[in-house]
């Protein structure tokens, strides 16, 4: 029998000790999962009522269950969970939920799991990860057939619903509301086979993100549709991890919004909010500092030698960030993290249709790839973006646009604004462009041109 991804690394003797206990209800919920898995599966109850528990984790066959007015709160300390390594991961992993190398397994209910965020360190700083310092809400890894739907995810301490190497997921009818500390992603995907319907998210990280970290899985047949995606960083996003492959993707009838909260600071010696508002305010030219905004509406990232192909967005109403639509090839080096055998650099095959949307700072959109990582095939049909206009004040700044080859690939990564106040398009093969238009606001004006190509090859 062919073995799973994660036991061929040895994870799966790493929980076989069962669950720890957290000296609350950790040890009686475990002990019912357990029951019912051992009978052939069934359902586990979580009743009306606050329960706090260390990390549990779901067996084959078991559907956990949380009663409307339960909360499945996330005990505070390391010492509640068990910490491990994973193959091809980024940092290490624990979880107030987790299965391993199961099928057939779901959450479901009304209720909610709190994941009490602000109880756990805080980062020295909002781009520092840390994540080995803190549990996330829910982690699904090498798992056939997992199914979630209704319950509420508030306040990870990290990552919110991870699926790391999964086949046949569905995804309906989550609220996830998580600001209380950093890398507060929603829902991070590395599966197969996969539908994500109806959520509302709002997140201080990425509120949706495809990432592709093991070389030999590939990440494909994905649909992500009616999502409300509000973060503080990207809405709905692939990458920044690229090492293997992302095809056949699509993203429909979703939106995007500004986030709706910020959250503490909790730092030593620090007793104020931590205002993203005003950072963003700073990085991204032309946004107010008391205007709340995600960094990227649409984020497209091939930076690790990976294949990214066949991706659609379609019907999307793009609101509440900085720049729209933001896609980028690059060859960013240092991370090891699931490093490809051979650097494939494939980035083909877009499809941006019926997008509607507004850009909140003077950046613009923009779809850049490198020499080694060009960006081919790529249509824009049915794009309406307006913009904010008054970027004539840093117009002198914008050539010659840095290449910025191996740099993180946030929206801002050249350090400037750039050339077209709509769309600035540079080492794409491949373009085009059908009813695109990039107006600016009414009583705005603004100095460049709306649309700029550089090294753009068969442009239509």
């Amino acid at each position: 029998m062919k073995k799973s991804l994660l036991a061929c690394a040895g994870f799966l003797s790493a929980v076989a000790a069962g669950a720890a206990a957290a000296g609350f209800e950790t040890a009686a919920f475990q002990r019912e999962i357990d029951e019912a898995a051992a009978r052939g599966g069934g359902r586990v109850v979580v009743p009306a009522g606050r329960h706090v528990v260390g990390q549990l984790d779901l067996r084959s066959n078991v559907e956990l269950h949380l009663e409307k007015g339960a909360v499945l709160e996330g005990a505070v300390g390391l010492d509640n969970y068990r910490v491990t390594t994973l193959p091809f991961s980024e940092g290490t992993w624990s979880a107030v939920v987790s299965a391993v190398a199961v099928t057939n397994v779901a959450i479901t209910g009304e209720g909610e799991i709190f994941g009490n965020g602000t109880a756990w360190p805080q980062p020295a700083n909002y781009g520092g990860n840390q994540e080995g310092t803190r549990p996330r809400g829910i982690f699904f890894a090498d798992c056939r057939g997992v199914r979630l739907s209704d319950f509420t995810l508030r306040d990870s301490a990290c990552w919110g619903v991870v699926f790391k190497c999964c086949d046949g997921v569905d995804v309906r009818r989550l609220v996830i509301d998580s600001h209380a500390n950093a890398n507060n992603d929603g829902i991070d995907i590395e599966a197969r086979n996969v539908v994500i319907a109806d959520c509302d998210i709002d997140t201080g990280d990425d509120a949706i993100c495809l990432k592709s970290n093991n070389p030999g899985f590939a990440v494909e047949n994905v649909l992500v549709t009616n999502v409300t995606a509000r973060s503080h960083c990207a809405g709905l996003k692939l990458g920044t991890a690229s090492h293997g492959t992302m095809r056949n993707i699509e993203f429909v009838d979703c939106r995007t919004e500004a986030p709706r909260r910020d959250f503490p600071d909790l730092r030593p010696g620090r007793n104020c909010l931590w205002f993203v508002n005003a950072d963003h305010a700073r990085d991204y030219p032309g946004v107010g500092a008391d205007e709340p905004s995600g960094l990227s509406s649409i984020a497209i990232e091939n930076v690790d030698g990976g294949i990214v192909e066949n991706v659609t967005f379609r019907r999307i109403p793009a609101m509440g960030s900085c720049v729209p639509i933001f896609i980028r090839g690059g060859t960013r080096t240092g991370r090891v993290c699931g490093t490809p055998p051979s650097d494939k650099r494939i980035f083909r095959r877009l499809l941006l249709e019926d997008i509607e949307g507004e850009s909140l700072s003077h950046i613009a959109s923009s779809i850049t790839g490198v020499e080694g990582c060009r960006v081919k095939d790529v249509m824009l049909r049915n794009v309406k973006i307006v913009c904010r206009g008054g970027g004539d004040t840093e117009v002198e700044r914008t050539r010659p646009v840095p290449e910025a080859a191996g740099k993180y690939p946030n929206a801002n990564l050249f350090g400037c604004v750039l050339p077209a106040y709509g769309l600035y398009v540079r080492h794409v093969d491949g373009l085009q462009l059908d009813n695109v238009s990039f107006p600016l606001a009414p009583g705005t004006s603004d100095r460049r041109e709306p649309m700029v190509f550089d090294d753009v090859c068969n442009e239509r």
